[in-house]
C-alpha cells in the first residue's frame, strides 16, 4: 500500500474500483476538472465565483470533495466490517486516517464498525476495533449496544469478548451487565464462563474418539477423511494451516453450523478445537457433484437436471432466509455433495436417485484462503499464486463483484448458482477452454458470460432453463433473483415434465479439465 496515496488500493496494489468512484466524485465535486482555463461551469453546475473568490471556493469545493470520499470510505469500513474480512478493514482505515474510537464513525442510524461487526459474530474485527479504542458501549439509534447486537444474534464467543473489555447493554436509561438485565435469557452466561474455566460446548469431540479410515478427498481448506464415530461413518475434514486460524472466528461459527438444519444441507456433528490440527466433523456423503461431472458420461433427463437444481436452490433458500443469512461465497460443483446409498455408484446417484446438498456453508469468516484475497491483482502475481496451491476452481463461479473486491450480498450466491446449472444443463464448464482466472476477469471486467453451445432443437424448458441461467448471472446483482424466486420458476418447469424420463450418452463430458 501506498502511504502517500489518498486512494484505498487493492490486495495487489492496484487501485479498487470501489475507490476509483470515490476519486472519480470527489474530483467531481471539487469542480477542478475544467481544461486550459475553461469555464468551470460546465463541471459544478453553478457560475463560477469572482476572481478574487475563486481560490477560496475551490477550496471550499475540494473540502466538500474530500468528505464525500472520507463518508464513503467509513460506510465500506463498516460493510467488511460485517463480513469480518479484517485485512480490507485495516487497509481502509489506514488509507483513510480514519480512528474508529472517533464518534463520525457510524452510520445513519448510529452504528458503528463495532456494531455491525458484533451483530455479525465477526470476532477477529470486533478484536480489533476493541483494541484500537472503539467505544465498546456506544449507543445507536435504537439504543443498542454492540454487546446487545452480538446477544442477540447467539454470537457467545463475541459477547465473551466484549464483556471482558466492559461491555454492557442500555436498559432503563442507563448501562447495565448483560447478566443484570432483560437479555440475559438470550445467552448463557453461566455457560460462557463455565467454558473458561474448561467447560466445553456440546459440539466439542475429542480427537481420540474419530477413527480415521481412509482418505477421500482434498480441498483447499484441507483434507477430508472418512473415519468411524462412535460406531458411525462421519466425514471428517482436517482444516489446513490451522496455525492461521483464529479460532475465536471459528468457534463462533461453529456455533451457527450446529443450528443448520435443512435436507438440502450437509449436517455438522462435531468440531475438535482444542489441540491441531482443527477437525470439522459432518456426515458422510457419497460423492460431489463435481464427481459426478467428471466420472459420469451420460446426460441426466432434463426433469433429472430440474430436480437437481431445485435441491441446490432450496438448500441456498434455506441459507439466505435464515434471520441471519448465511453467505457462501464458494459455491462450486466440488461444494455440492450428493447424498443416498454409500454402496451406490456414482452415476445411478448423479441420474437417479441421489439427493443434493450444498456443503462447507458457514465458515466462510474463519476459513476464508490466503490465495482467495487476490481479486484484482497483477497477472503475474496471481498466476505464481496459483501454481504454488493449484486451487483455481471457485474463480470460473466467483461473482463479478467479489472478483472486483466491492461490497457484495447474497446476490454472490445467485451468480454462482448459474454457473453451476450451466454446466448442468450444457453439459460444458462455463468458459470451457479458458485459464479460471483469466475466465474471471473477464466476467468481472468485460462482462463477458459463457456462450451457449448449438443445439438443433430446444425444448420449453430447455429454452427457459436458459433465461432462468441468464437471469441468474446478470451484471447487476439487484437484478437477479432471488432463491425463492428460482424455485417458483424450476417447479413450474418441473410440472410440465413427465415423471419418466431417461438419460442419454452424451459425447460432451462436464468435468474434462475440471477446476
Amino acid at each position: 500500500m501506498n502511504g502517500g496515496n489518498s486512494r484505498p488500493v487493492s490486495p495487489g496494489g492496484g487501485v479498487s474500483p470501489s475507490s476509483v468512484r470515490l476519486s472519480e466524485n470527489a474530483s467531481e465535486i471539487s469542480g477542478l476538472s475544467a481544461v486550459n482555463g475553461a469555464d468551470e461551469r460546465r463541471v459544478t453546475g453553478h457560475q463560477a465565483p469572482p476572481a478574487g473568490m475563486q481560490a477560496s471556493a475551490r477550496d471550499m469545493y475540494s473540502i466538500h470533495g474530500e468528505q464525500a470520499a472520507r463518508r464513503r470510505a467509513i460506510a465500506e469500513l463498516i460493510f467488511f466490517a460485517g463480513v469480518n474480512d479484517l485485512r480490507r478493514c485495516r487497509q481502509i482505515a489506514v488509507t483513510w486516517n480514519i480512528k474508529v474510537k472517533e464518534p463520525a464513525v457510524m452510520d445513519y442510524d448510529r452504528r458503528t464498525p463495532l456494531h455491525v461487526s458484533a451483530a455479525e459474530g465477526a470476532y477477529s474485527v470486533v478484536e480489533w476495533l476493541v483494541h484500537e479504542g472503539a467505544d465498546v458501549n456506544s449507543l445507536d439509534r435504537h439504543g443498542r449496544t454492540p454487546l446487545e447486537e452480538a446477544a442477540r444474534n447467539d454470537h457467545g464467543e463475541v459477547v465473551r469478548l466484549l464483556i471482558q473489555n466492559g461491555g454492557n447493554v442500555f436498559e432503563d436509561g442507563k448501562l447495565v451487565p448483560l447478566d443484570q438485565s432483560k437479555l440475559r435469557g438470550i445467552v448463557n452466561t453461566r455457560r460462557m464462563m463455565m467454558s473458561e474455566l474448561g467447560w466445553e460446548p456440546e459440539w466439542e469431540v475429542n480427537p481420540r474418539e474419530l477413527q480415521l479410515v481412509e482418505r477421500i478427498g482434498s480441498g483447499e481448506f484441507g483434507d477430508v477423511y472418512k473415519a468411524k464415530w462412535h460406531g458411525s461413518y462421519v466425514a471428517a475434514k482436517l482444516l489446513k494451516r490451522s496455525d492461521e486460524i483464529a479460532i475465536g472466528d471459528f468457534r463462533t461459527e461453529i456455533a451457527i453450523l450446529r443450528k443448520i438444519h435443512h435436507p438440502n444441507c450437509t449436517q455438522f456433528l462435531g468440531a475438535c478445537t482444542k489441540q491441531k490440527p482443527y477437525i470439522v466433523i459432518t456426515e458422510l456423503m457419497a460423492c460431489s457433484l463435481a464427481d459426478a461431472f467428471q466420472r459420469t458420461f451420460y446426460t441426466p433427463s432434463v426433469r433429472r437436471q430440474v430436480e437437481i437444481a431445485l435441491d441446490f436452490a432450496r438448500g441456498m433458500a434455506y441459507l439466505h432466509s435464515r434471520r441471519q443469512p448465511i453467505v457462501h461465497r464458494d459455491l462450486k460443483p466440488a461444494n455440492l455433495m450428493i447424498a443416498g446409498n454409500l454402496h451406490a455408484d456414482t452415476e445411478q446417484l448423479y441420474l437417479d436417485s441421489g439427493v443434493i446438498k450444498v456443503a462447507d456453508f458457514g465458515l466462510s469468516k474463519s476459513l476464508v484462503p490466503v490465495e482467495r484475497h487476490g481479486g484484482l491483482v497483477g497477472a503475474q502475481d496471481i498466476n505464481v499464486t496459483y501454481k504454488l496451491t493449484g486451487e483455481t476452481g471457485s474463480y470460473r463461479y466467483m461473482a463479478p463483484e467479489c472478483f472486483r473486491h466491492e461490497p457484495y450480498n447474497l446476490k454472490v450466491d445467485v451468480y454462482s448458482f448459474a454457473m453451476i446449472i450451466f454446466q448442468l444443463f450444457e453439459a460444458t464448464q462455463p468458459f470451457a477452454g479458458h485459464d479460471p482466472v483469466e475466465a474471471a476477469r473477464n466476467a468481472a471486467m468485460l462482462s463477458a458470460r459463457p456462450g451457449f453451445p448449438p443445439r438443433n432443437k430446444l425444448s420449453k424448458t430447455e429454452l427457459e432453463m436458459r433465461r432462468l441461467i441468464e437471469d441468474c448471472w446478470a451484471a447487476d446483482a439487484e437484478k437477479r433473483p432471488t432463491f425463492e424466486e428460482i424455485i417458483q420458476r424450476l417447479e413450474a418447469q418441473l410440472a410440465t415434465l413427465p415423471k419418466h424420463q431417461h438419460f442419454e450418452k452424451d459425447a460432451a463430458c462436464t468435468g474434462c479439465n475440471l477446476q
